[in-house]
């Protein structure tokens, strides 16, 4: 399976089986994280029995048996938001690989979750990971040329699929907050989005699938340097 088959078979599942992740997909949940934690610096940690943590958002039926959370923790608040988004989606691909399925949840019990936390830390929000009783639904998405522009004369074929990728990223309440900009020289790309409740983890989430749709093509394209 190709990165971008996993991004396009991937959906937000809310309703999960009461499993917490186990075998060879527990383990290659945990070598994610491991990995993202070195190269990344946050403070990403997998709870496997923590039902509690969803307690707020099965009220409003969003999410359903799930006991499994990747919790991401933090003394920076909205400062570390960009980060978890992009790390974070890279769990999810790597989950959704290992036959697991996931739900980004930023209204959650945080007091009630069960991630270690140290002086000043809290909880951001956290990844609901496990097996769902269906793989979830495809959603209605913006067009690209709502999300993107281009500022060449004809853009290269690679940005087709990275678009369709930033397309398919989860976003809160699937608001698609953020544009796209493919400059001048059919290379440099930036993505931005407004400041908001979390607008920068969906930014984050959005840079990560964008980014794995163009390298598995070997595009030559750089993000642009602030």
């Amino acid at each position: 399976m190709s990165r971008m088959d996993t991004i396009r078979a991937r959906h937000s599942v809310r309703e999960y089986d009461g499993r917490a992740p186990e075998g060879e997909a527990l383990v290659a949940l945990q070598e994610v994280i491991g990995e993202c934690v070195r190269e990344s610096g946050l403070n990403i940690q997998l709870v496997t029995d923590n039902p509690e943590t969803f307690e707020v958002v099965a009220r409003f039926g969003l999410v359903h048996g799930a006991i499994a959370n990747i919790a991401f923790v933090t003394a920076n608040g909205a400062a570390d938001d960009e980060a978890i988004g992009f790390w974070g989606q890279k769990i999810v691909l790597a989950a959704q690989e290992a036959g697991l399925n996931t739900c980004w949840v930023a209204l959650c019990s945080r007091r009630k979750n069960k991630a270690v936390l140290s002086t000043g830390e809290k909880v951001r929000l956290v990844i609901a990971v496990g097996y769902g009783k269906t793989q979830g639904v495809e959603r209605k998405t913006k067009t690209v040329e709502e999300l993107a522009t281009v500022e060449c004369a004809d853009a290269p074929a690679w940005f087709a699929l990275a678009m369709e990728a930033a397309q398919l990223a989860p976003t809160a309440m699937n608001n698609q907050n953020f544009h796209v900009v493919l400059h001048a020289d059919a290379k440099t790309v930036s993505i931005t989005a407004p400041k908001g409740r979390w607008n920068i983890v969906d930014l984050g989430i959005v840079k990560r699938n964008f980014k794995e749709a163009a390298d598995e093509l070997g595009a030559n394209w750089c993000w642009e340097v602030d």
